[in-house]
């Protein structure tokens, strides 16, 4: 099993072409669907490494797969990593967009550059993706019922946790890093274990599959007693929950993301960019092969000659196949 396969990429993105394939024939939004945009998720579009497309992000992750295990494993299978390795999750409520925005590439650099300021002077890869916030409460920071929450989810090394952690708790104190309520994280910081660098790979890698909710609930003591404060009115907390993404859901998120590439989504600093950088050499090689030349038409000229000398136009015309006809 190689690295790659310990990610289980393919079976997580099977799942989600599935989903996707059923979500355009049921949803109620089906209707906001182009002609153009049923073809992007086909594989006959995997090179241009599409967001939406369920082959480029097998391509686009078994590239930065190889160039993780080159890197970490001394290409091996990610059973064991040869540094300390921290998984980041970054979150500032600057990146909340409304699911009908289309990010331009002039907003998308800004939401990079927002959230990778934490991570500058380290090493680091990560990836920018929605969280779909599908029902927000009033008090929450963003003013609106739903929003696409812009986060960025990394591998980070080259530092200790102490010093990373230190870094990211100032920023969250500056303002600079903000969740989307108050009591909820806006920084997430893990070491990961020997065994489990695969793991997050896919995660950091993975499509969009969750749906997110804040609600509202009253404070308590471990009595259970609701807190209250000094005028007698009970404090209340935000809690965050999630499931499975519906089929409109998903149709919002690919009208969302059906113009971005994932190598434009991803981010690196320190020697994470020249891992960055070998990973987009590796998933757009094929960009860079020559076209091969069409036969068929070829051959079809010839035939279509020699029919003609000697039946004549009309009854070349009304030999060819019905398939041959359509072409002309």
């Amino acid at each position: 099993m190689t690295f790659y396969g310990n990610t289980r990429i393919d079976y997580w993105q099977s799942l989600e072409q599935s989903a996707l394939r059923l979500a355009f024939q049921e949803s109620r939004k089906r209707h906001t669907l182009s002609r153009g945009d049923r073809e992007l998720p086909k594989g006959r579009f995997r090179h241009d490494l599409l967001a939406v497309n369920s082959f480029s992000r097998r391509i686009w992750g078994r590239a930065v797969s190889n160039e993780l295990s080159r890197f970490f494993c001394d290409g091996g299978y990610g059973t064991t990593h040869n540094r300390d390795v921290y998984f980041v999750s970054l979150m500032d409520i600057t990146c909340a967009r409304s699911p009908d925005d289309r990010l331009s590439e002039a907003d998308l650099e800004l939401i990079k550059n927002r959230l990778r300021y934490g991570l500058r002077g380290f090493s680091y890869f990560g990836m920018v993706e929605p969280a779909y916030y599908v029902n927000l409460q009033h008090g929450v920071r963003y003013n609106g019922k739903r929003c696409l929450f812009w986060h960025l989810h990394a591998l980070v090394w080259g530092v200790t946790r102490k010093v990373l952690k230190k870094r990211l708790r100032k920023l969250v104190k500056a303002g600079h890093y903000a969740a989307i309520a108050d009591g909820l994280d806006a920084t997430h910081t893990r070491k990961i274990k020997q065994g489990r660098l695969p793991r997050y790979s896919a995660y950091i890698l993975k499509s969009p599959c969750k749906t997110y909710r804040v609600s509202v609930l009253d404070r308590q003591d471990k009595r259970g007693r609701p807190i209250t404060n000094a005028d007698g009115v009970v404090l209340q907390r935000f809690k965050q929950g999630k499931s499975n993404l519906r089929h409109c859901d998903r149709i919002v998120l690919f009208h969302a993301m059906k113009h971005l590439h994932l190598d434009k989504l991803a981010v690196a600093g320190g020697d994470g960019a020249r891992l960055l950088k070998s990973a987009k050499r590796l998933a757009l090689k094929i960009n860079d092969l020559p076209v091969p030349a069409k036969r068929t038409n070829s051959f079809r000229v010839v035939v279509e000659g020699r029919r003609t000398k000697l039946y004549g136009p009309k009854a070349a015309w009304r030999r060819l196949a019905p398939t041959s006809r359509m072409r002309l």
